[in-house]
């Protein structure tokens, strides 16, 4: 197929109905809405625009902070596939309706989570403070004493601290002073002994505790003995840990309801994106005027429902003009689409080129089979793949990237085949052996790239000769071809066995080589300028050496089918190593086969993708693909959190 047509779409209406107008057309999603020009856009931004903005953006945060609070007391344990493909939850059109009709209960659930969350939080600073203030005080739990009489009296003073190293050490110093004391150990605590110390007060004693490196520390309670308040904070916690515990129930169970603020979530994100629409429309005191874009086949549908809105507009359609940029959509065949994966990936085509997905398809189906290179790996990924379309809701995208996975998987089937190699065995004698001729593998890569290559520049032809440019096309790319296969017909005669016509070739290339050079001269005025340019040609002469490297590039699908090739066969080696041994030998054997070619699947089958990919990028792309061009974004419904089973989204 090719790039979609387009038509341009102008629409005009009341503005009390403009918020109508663009809830159909998002419902509808057909209409890409253009942005206004410089000179449209109002001096001033509309602050009923950003006040909307503003709530609806209010309305999101809340819902997300619920949604962060259900991951938290119910994260949702994705399977290995969810770990590539995300978290999904699937809802029919009918249950999406339904949740959006319990407003009124999404309100009440979203103050109870919050109101929960909010308690939690403190309770758990709470006992964080609690575990700390009984940490200080276990090295006193043995202590006796009430509170109210730390103070001593006019004579005698009752210290609490501790020291560190000896006790015998300490009651030394103050034994040298002649100092009366009475002490009680309480135990050791993180390399400090703590004690009570009753003696009398004097300046002696001060300086004899200072010396001894006695530090006070005054328990923090507010009265009665340190055990009777360490059993009320243990109360206080253990009352805390069992409200933490049911509230952490409640937050699991309200977390069922996840799909309800999923829903909402998505419909206000969308009603973010009708909102900011309007920023895109044209107004006047009464009128809004709106232009965009819409696919040519489906101008009649938009036209149709919006007759059948019953509402006052005028709506005009026309053609691109020639210099007017228009949005990019590809529409292919069935086999093909699988591909605009690979071309969305690295450009879409601008309007004067051509959608190059038909020319992609074909040789990345050979290039991946090639690199692949074996027809069970093959096989095995396009039945995986085939597994997760038919198991997995998956975006657009996603189903495009399964089904072209499975259209290269059997493109190894082919090679695969072709060569004899099902998972590193060959069970029958194929063209040729990869591993014992990888010489025909190399040429065979080349000769893949030479064709692509070739059918690159003849699609560069194609375009000049399209857009009226039919002098390009015989001097750039007609006779860049004669040249390139002159050059190949010169050097390969002998091998072909035409060395009897190479003169001719020779004569042809140079022929096709001053034609390319007095090409470069087209559209210069004047001898001089005529002159000037001859040399510029040489370096068309020189790109011939690029040309040949690109080509040698395809050597790389060589190296990695004869790698996986090699490594196959080593991993059956094992295994043959290993089976002659009856029932231990079977078992390891079985292991040592499915975990080696397991590996060697998971490595070739990336490895594949990036360098076809690449090859389709660097090499083929350069011949005539350009890139750059906008693709098509209506205005529709999108979906972040839940998806649609009749979408068949992920």
């Amino acid at each position: 197929m090719a790039i979609v047509p387009m038509k341009h779409l102008e629409l005009y209406g009341l503005i009390r109905h403009k918020s109508s107008f663009l809830s159909e057309l998002q419902r509808l999603g057909l209409v890409e809405i253009a942005p206004l020009t410089p000179e449209e856009l109002p001096s001033e931004p509309s602050e009923e625009i950003h006040q909307r903005l503003t709530e609806i953006d209010g309305h999101l945060a809340e819902i997300n902070r619920v949604l962060e609070i259900f991951e938290r007391f119910d994260p949702q344990r994705p399977n290995f596939v969810e770990q590539f493909a995300g978290m999904k939850t699937v809802l029919t059109w009918e249950e999406q309706q339904n949740y959006l009709a319990a407003g009124e209960k999404m309100e009440e659930l979203k103050a109870q989570v919050l109101r929960y969350e909010g308690e939690y939080n403190r309770l758990e600073q709470e006992s964080a403070q609690t575990e700390r203030e009984i940490a200080q005080l276990v090295p006193w739990k043995e202590l006796d004493l009430p509170r109210e009489t730390w103070s001593g009296s006019k004579r005698i003073q009752v210290l609490l601290g501790s020291i560190e190293g000896d006790l015998n050490t300490f009651t030394a110093e103050l034994d040298a002073q002649e100092i009366p004391y009475s002490l009680k150990a309480f135990g050791i605590y993180e390399n400090r002994l703590y004690l009570v110390l009753f003696l009398l007060k004097s300046p002696e004693a001060d300086e004899a505790l200072r010396n001894s490196g006695f530090v006070t520390t005054v328990p923090n309670i507010p009265a009665g003995t340190v055990g009777e308040y360490l059993d009320l904070l243990e109360r206080n916690q253990s009352e805390r840990a069992e409200r933490l515990a049911a509230l952490r129930s409640a937050l699991k169970e309200l977390a069922a309801q996840r799909p309800l603020f999923q829903t909402f979530y998505d419909y206000w994100y969308n009603m973010k994106l009708q909102v900011e629409a309007n920023r895109q429309l044209l107004l006047g005191k009464d009128v809004f005027a709106m232009a965009g874009w819409v696919e040519a086949e489906q101008a009649g549908r938009v036209e149709k429902v919006l007759e059948a809105m019953g509402l006052p507009y005028y709506l005009r359609f026309r053609d691109p003009e020639p210099d007017e940029e228009i949005p990019i959509a590809l529409k292919n065949t069935k086999p093909v689409a699988p591909f605009e994966a690979l071309v969305g990936g690295f450009s879409y085509p601008r309007k004067d080129e051509v959608d190059p997905t038909p020319a992609v398809a074909p040789f990345f189906f050979l290039c991946y089979g090639m690199a692949l290179g074996d027809a069970g790996y093959g096989l095995a990924l396009s039945i995986i793949c085939a597994v997760l379309l038919w198991k997995l809701t998956m975006r657009p995208r996603g189903r495009q990237l399964a089904w072209m996975f499975v259209a290269s998987g059997l493109g190894a089937v082919f090679f695969g085949l072709l060569t004899s190699s099902i998972f590193g065995y060959a069970p029958y004698r194929g063209l040729f052996s990869v591993v014992e001729s990888p010489q025909i593998l190399l040429i065979v890569a080349l000769g893949l790239g030479l064709v692509q290559l070739y059918v690159g520049t003849i699609i560069n032809g194609w375009i000049n000769i399209r857009n009226g440019r039919w002098g390009d096309a015989l001097w750039k790319q007609g006779f860049w071809l004669l040249f390139l296969t002159g050059i190949l017909l010169t050097v390969g005669a002998p091998q072909i066995g035409l060395e009897q016509y190479s003169l001719y070739f020779r004569y042809g290339t140079l022929i096709s080589a001053a034609l390319l050079i007095i090409g470069n001269t087209r559209g210069k005025q004047g001898f001089w300028a005529k002159l000037i340019a001859l040399p510029g040609g040489l370096f068309t002469i020189y790109g011939s050496v690029s040309f040949f490297s690109d080509v040698l590039s395809y050597s790389r699908l060589m190296a990695l089918g004869l790698s996986g090739g090699v490594m196959g066969s080593i991993i059956n080696m094992f295994v043959g190593m290993v089976w002659k041994t009856p029932v231990i030998g079977w078992l390891f054997g079985i292991i040592i086969f499915l975990f080696g070619h397991a590996l060697n699947m998971g490595l070739n089958v990336l490895g594949a993708y990036v360098h076809s990919s690449r090859l389709q990028y660097l090499e083929f792309f350069n011949t005539f693909f350009t890139g750059g061009g906008r693709p098509f974004a209506p205005l529709k419904l999108e979906n972040i959190n839940i998806f649609l089973r009749k979408e068949r989204e992920v």
